[in-house]
């Protein structure tokens, strides 16, 4: 057995996953299966016959920390909390956890449907090697986190998903388990009780509890999470502070980075390749019949220009930048208003600005081509990635068009400022917004 150090809590090497594709079908009808006796094979190699939903992985995680994990659909996030669990075993490479395993994974795993939420809290005790003794002590916690006191004698068979997860959340996080996995669970369940995991996982994080997170919610991970694993079609990419949030939010802009046995052979830990943001801050309809708008107006344009410095493609924090939009109004008398929204990672809206009506309108009535700048001021976001998205309103009204992601802008702190002082929350907690100019004061009161 391998020495690990006391403060590890999960040591992977190795580790891989494999499974067999194109199991045969053992459901066909006597007639079926004599046809497929003389239908020609193919011939599949075994290469074709295996998956990895994992492939070679090793880190380290440390008592106490945090860790999200991240990726797109696919990319092996709950197949390696699966293994995590032990309930899945890896088909190559070895696992070492130092301490008690909890795991809330999919809905209803490790509840009976027939029995009731009394029983399977006490079911699911058992399963994670809780004395019952212990469970009998935590019990009115467990029902009172998760407001179930209503429907605790109840079969579970009659739950819903969200007071399954609730339930479930609920055990893991009062057993007091040194090591705790979930996936996906805070996106289910209403706003109050989201807040209430919340506050317990933070909780559980101060008190040197191991806490693994998958979760499609990027902003989840910044709130909870002190560093980050990216996967990648079973690979693990990256692994690092919580600014690789924005590596990741990167590449689901990119197309995702090809992974071949040339790269694997040559470089163990595949990175992400670097975006180029510079395609991504213009949108142009060279063909009408496809621009949006309708029979009165179409936006022809929308781009980002550079206002500090004219033609770079590169916008930092302290460059002012403009966003505009060309349009073509095809009658006469009708006035548009013609705003923008900005998001981030995971489609939260950071504000909006609808719109330029506060303009005479009277002015730009006339038929014509048309367009309609607004400048963002120097330092008013932070090192980060934003999307841009714009709509349309005829006579401060009806709504023309919609739409939240046109364009994505890459706004990075420059070198000259980083080396006058990025404070450590910049860089390990990264925020969309960094507003300048805020009046702070400081009184004795005593």
């Amino acid at each position: 057995m391998l020495n690990i150090k006391n403060n590890i809590a999960i040591k992977v090497e190795g580790l891989s996953k494999k499974y067999a594709l194109g199991k045969k079908n053992t459901e066909l009808k006597i007639s079926d299966k004599i046809k497929e006796l003389f239908k020609q094979k193919k011939h599949i190699t075994k290469s074709e016959k295996e998956f990895f939903a994992l492939k070679n992985i090793d880190f380290e995680i440390y008592k106490g920390e945090t860790i999200g994990i991240i990726g797109r659909n696919g990319a092996g996030k709950s197949t390696l909390l699966k293994v995590l669990s032990r309930i899945t075993e890896p088909s190559e490479g070895r696992i070492i956890l130092n301490g008690t395993v909890a795991s809330v994974l999919e809905v209803g795993m490790g509840f009976h449907p027939e029995l009731t939420g009394r029983e399977n809290v006490f079911l699911s005790g058992a399963m994670l090697g809780i004395p019952k003794s212990k469970i009998t002590e935590k019990f009115d916690d467990i029902v009172e986190f998760a407001g179930m006191q209503r429907f605790i004698d109840t079969a579970v068979k009659h739950y819903s998903s969200g007071m399954y997860v609730r339930l479930a959340f609920s055990v893991v996080v009062n057993i007091e388990a040194d090591i705790l996995l979930f996936d996906e669970v805070l996106s289910v369940g209403d706003y109050s009780f989201q807040m209430k995991c919340y506050d317990k996982i933070t909780k559980l994080a101060n008190s040197n509890k191991t806490i693994v997170i998958v979760s499609h919610n990027n902003n989840d991970i910044l709130r909870l999470c002190s560093k980050v694993m990216i996967l990648n079609k079973g690979h693990l990419t990256d692994f690092g502070n919580t600014s690789m949030v924005m590596k990741y939010f990167e590449q689901s802009i990119s197309e995702s980075p090809a992974i071949n046995e040339k790269e694997e052979k040559n470089n163990k830990e595949i990175s992400i390749k670097e975006y180029n943001f510079e395609n991504t801050l213009k949108k142009e309809w060279t063909d009408i019949s496809e621009a949006p708008g309708d029979e009165k107006i179409k936006i022809r344009k929308v781009f980002i220009e550079n206002e500090t410095r004219k033609g770079d493609t590169k916008i930092f924090t302290s460059d002012k930048f403009s966003i505009n939009f060309e349009y073509e109004k095809f009658y006469d008398n009708d006035y548009y208003d013609i705003g923008f929204i900005f998001s981030n990672m995971n489609y939260m809206f950071l504000g909006n600005h609808f719109g330029n009506s506060d303009q005479n309108m009277e002015d730009f009535k006339l038929k014509g081509t048309y367009n309609v700048k607004a400048v963002i001021e120097e330092k008013f976001f932070n090192n980060t990635i934003v999307s841009l998205g714009f709509g349309v309103y005829r006579n401060n009204g009806t709504v023309v068009c919609f739409d939240a992601n046109t364009l994505h802008i890459k706004i990075e702190n420059h070198k000259a400022e980083e080396i006058h002082g990025l404070s450590s929350v910049d860089q390990n907690f990264p925020v969309p917004l960094k507003p300048k100019n805020m009046k702070w004061e400081i009184k004795k009161l005593k």
